[in-house]
Parts: structure tokens; C-alpha cells; sequence
């Protein structure tokens, strides 16, 4: 990976931390990020039938940190557009820690509950500011590339949940054991994140903004955000991706076990597959990808992502539509469909930071993260589980009609919602230029 020096801090004469060291430490910051969200989809049936839920309930459950990490996203973005973004990273890594093994201790189903919502607190923090930091690390054409690494803690952290937390559960003969496991590391990262050095704002752009106008620019309302005219576009691509992706990771673990009969373990395993395993490839291959066509223009980048957004549809059709007896069927294309999907994940933050001024990356950041997980990571997994419910109501047998309940459900919102966020893809790659030279241009003036 290539290095780069971070400017020395106008604060004094501290050391300084090389853009690979942060970029490593936020990788893991953010694997443990992904870890902690998917342990309650790995271990669902076992929450499931210890507080006697049913889909809707679970997916309500599922959504709590979600609707939280929404809310407090956005007035936690401005915060670290106004302070160290490290302090912001750093805390919120520590309470979504404290929160991830409150969820191993409580017993109650609103003390878990209340669990995931500070989970959902610790998280929306994450994102924004370690976001707005990347971008001062790496120029332009290398953004997409640096964020893969950087997203590659989602599928692989993803990955390790549900090959890890299945097999936990089973060995210490309880589903809370991999809750309490897991905040060990993440209170280390959160203190070595919060020591770090970081760039001055702006430090990777062509223009240099002066100290006035940075000043001026953090006091922006966000509503001047939306006179972007790309932020629509990345606001509805960042809300259908979110859509699909939270009912994937919410649901395949019980299709699984439902649809396919396949036991705790084995569909931890095969979920693993699906979102870890081809998440990590799609994202490596990507942000290459995405790089070599954001060196030709802004626009080629976006556009690379919403074809990619196509295939997810497609592939996932194909996938989650295979009957119980073809489950190679699923495995296969429902890998493809999450595998295209997830390459516009790297080129998410790179576009906000092509059109945002870097003053208010975190806070724009905030604004996309909050309206995707509003309008995507919290109504994907409700609005899954209600389609669910309403469909087995109408079928069969209880056991019969619930595995098929599910599995109709995905098989008609996943696509759907992976095509919305080609179309957000598409309308972003409109404007994307001519915002960039406008935010350029700005910057050159001031």
C-alpha cells in the first residue's frame, strides 16, 4: 500500500502517523464495526425464541440501532467537521463497545434492546468523521481504492460474525457469550484511535482553502448541502443500497435455516460466503476499478457503480428465487448479486468528496448515512419482516407458511431495491462534474 506523511499539525511539533497507519487502524476499527452489527443476525432464532418474537418484532429489533444511528449522525457529522475527527472516532468506537457487551449481560428483551440502541449511538459516529479524514489522506483518484481497504471491514468482519459467533454460542452453550467476547478489542482500538495524528482538512485537494473561510464554511446550515444537485442522486443510491444489503444481512441466516433446513452453524457458514467472501472481493476489485474510472472523469466513477448496482439486481433475482432443493442456486447468484452491490460502497464517500467543500465532508457524510439508514438499513429489515408475516398469514401450515413467507419476501424487495440505487447511481453521474468544478472553484476563490 502506498504511504503518504500527514501534515505536521499547526499545535505543535507532535509526531506525525503515516496515512497507511491510520488507514490500518480505522480499517480495524471499522471490521469491528460490522462484527458487533451482525451478531444478532447470526444468533436470530436463538434471541428469536428466547423473547418470543416474530418476523415483524425482529425486524424492528434489527432496525433499533439503525433509526438511532440515523438520528444521531447527522448532529454527530457537524460535531467532527468542528473538532478532531479522532476524538469522535475514538469515543464512539468505546461506546458501541460498552453497549456491544451490555447486549451479553442484560437480561431482559428491552435491556437488549436499549443495548442495540447505544450500539446504534457508538456507530453513527464512525462513519462521518473517519470518513472526512480518509479523504484528506488520498487525492481524488485514489479514494475509491483507500475506502475498499477501508470498507473491507465490512465483509470481513461480517465474515468472521457468522463464522465465529454460531460456533461461540454453541460452545459456551449460550447466544450472549460472542456479545461479551467482542468488546474486548474494540475498547484497545477506540484508545489507539483516539492517539492518532491527523491531516489538516483539505490537505489531499488541488485548492487550499484559507483559515477564514474554513471557519465560515463549518458555520453553513446543512440545508445548503441539498443545493448539490448530486446529493440527491447519492441519497437514493445510498437508501436502496442500504435497503438491500440490512435485509440480507438481517434475514439470510433464518431463510437458511427455515427454507433450506440447514442447522445454526452451517447457515452461519454459507451466509458467511455470501456476504463475506464476495463482499471482500468486490470491494478489492472495485476500488481499483472505480479509481482507474475517476482518473478518466468524476462521472465515469458513478457511472461504473450504478452498472454494477444493475448486476446486484439481477444476480440477487436469480438467486434468492432458487426453491429449496437448488440451494448451489442461491449460493452462487445471490454471491454474484452481493458482490456487484457492494462496489458502490467504494465509491460512496469518494463521490461526497469530489462535490463537497472538505469543511463540511463530515457533516454531508452525516446527512447521507442518515437518510440511507433511515429510508434503507431501518425499513429494509421492518418492511422485509412485515412482507414476511403478511405472507405466511395467507399460506399453510405455521413452519411451511414462514419459510416461504420469508423467502418470497427477499426474492421481491432485494432486487427491487438494489435497482432503485442504480437509478440514484445514474442521476448522480448527471451533475457530479459540474458539482465538483463548482466546489473547485469556490475553494480557488476563497
Amino acid at each position: 500500500m502506498a504511504r503518504s506523511r500527514l501534515r505536521r499539525p499547526t499545535s505543535g511539533p507532535a509526531p506525525r502517523s503515516s496515512a497507511g497507519y491510520v488507514l490500518g487502524l480505522l480499517f480495524v476499527g471499522n471490521l469491528l464495526n460490522y462484527y458487533d452489527r451482525a451478531l444478532p443476525s447470526v444468533v436470530l432464532e436463538p434471541i428469536k425464541d428466547e423473547y418470543g418474537l416474530d418476523d415483524t418484532q425482529v425486524g424492528v429489533l434489527a432496525s433499533a440501532f439503525v433509526l438511532v444511528a440515523a438520528v444521531a449522525g447527522v448532529p454527530l457529522g457537524r460535531l467532527a467537521d468542528r473538532i478532531a475527527r479522532r476524538t469522535v472516532a475514538g469515543w464512539g468506537l468505546l461506546v458501541w463497545s460498552a453497549a456491544t457487551a451490555a447486549g451479553g449481560v442484560l437480561t431482559s428483551f428491552w435491556g437488549f434492546f436499549a443495548s442495540r440502541v447505544g450500539v446504534g449511538v457508538g456507530e453513527s459516529s464512525y462513519a462521518p468523521a473517519t470518513g472526512s479524514l480518509l479523504s484528506d489522506l488520498y487525492p481524488s483518484e485514489r479514494r475509491s481504492r483507500a475506502h475498499s481497504l477501508f470498507m473491507l471491514g465490512f465483509p470481513i468482519g461480517t465474515l468472521l460474525a457468522f463464522f465465529t459467533a454460531g460456533g461461540l454460542a454453541v460452545a459456551f452453550d449460550s447466544w450472549r457469550a460472542p456479545f461479551l467476547i467482542a468488546a474486548v478489542p474494540g475498547v484497545v482500538v477506540g484508545f489507539l484511535v483516539l492517539r492518532i495524528r491527523e491531516p489538516e482538512r483539505g490537505a489531499a485537494e488541488p485548492t487550499r482553502a484559507s483559515a477564514s473561510t474554513t471557519r465560515g464554511n463549518r458555520r453553513k446550515n446543512l440545508l445548503s448541502l441539498l443545493r448539490v444537485r448530486s446529493m440527491y442522486g447519492m441519497l437514493l443510491a445510498f437508501a436502496g443500497y442500504n435497503f438491500a444489503a440490512y435485509a440480507i444481512g438481517t434475514f439470510l441466516t433464518p431463510v437458511l435455516q427455515r427454507y433450506y433446513g440447514l442447522g445454526l452453524v452451517s447457515a452461519g457458514a454459507v451466509g458467511g460466503v455470501v456476504v463475506g467472501v464476495t463482499g471482500l472481493i468486490g470491494l478489492l476489485v472495485g476500488g481499483r476499478a472505480l479509481d482507474r474510472a475517476a482518473r478518466k472523469s468524476p462521472a465515469a466513477r458513478v457511472q461504473v457503480a450504478a452498472v454494477s448496482l444493475v448486476g446486484a439486481a439481477v444476480f440477487s433475482f436469480a438467486g434468492l428465487a432458487a426453491d429449496q432443493g437448488a440451494l448451489w442456486q442461491l449460493l452462487v447468484f445471490l454471491s454474484l448479486g452481493y458482490l456487484h452491490g457492494i462496489v458502490y460502497l467504494a465509491a460512496a464517500v469518494p463521490v461526497v468528496s469530489d462535490v463537497i467543500a472538505p469543511e463540511q465532508r463530515s457533516g454531508a457524510l452525516g446527512l447521507m448515512f442518515a437518510i440511507g439508514y433511515l429510508l434503507g438499513g431501518a425499513a429494509g429489515p421492518v418492511f422485509v419482516g412485515a412482507l414476511s408475516d403478511s405472507l405466511a398469514a395467507a399460506s399453510g401450515s405455521a413452519d411451511e407458511a414462514s419459510a416461504h413467507g420469508l423467502q418470497t419476501a427477499m426474492m421481491i424487495t432485494v432486487p427491487l431495491a438494489f435497482a432503485v440505487a442504480a437509478i440514484g447511481a445514474l442521476l448522480t453521474s448527471r451533475f457530479v462534474q459540474t458539482d465538483r468544478d463548482t466546489m473547485l472553484a469556490r475553494e480557488t476563490a476563497a
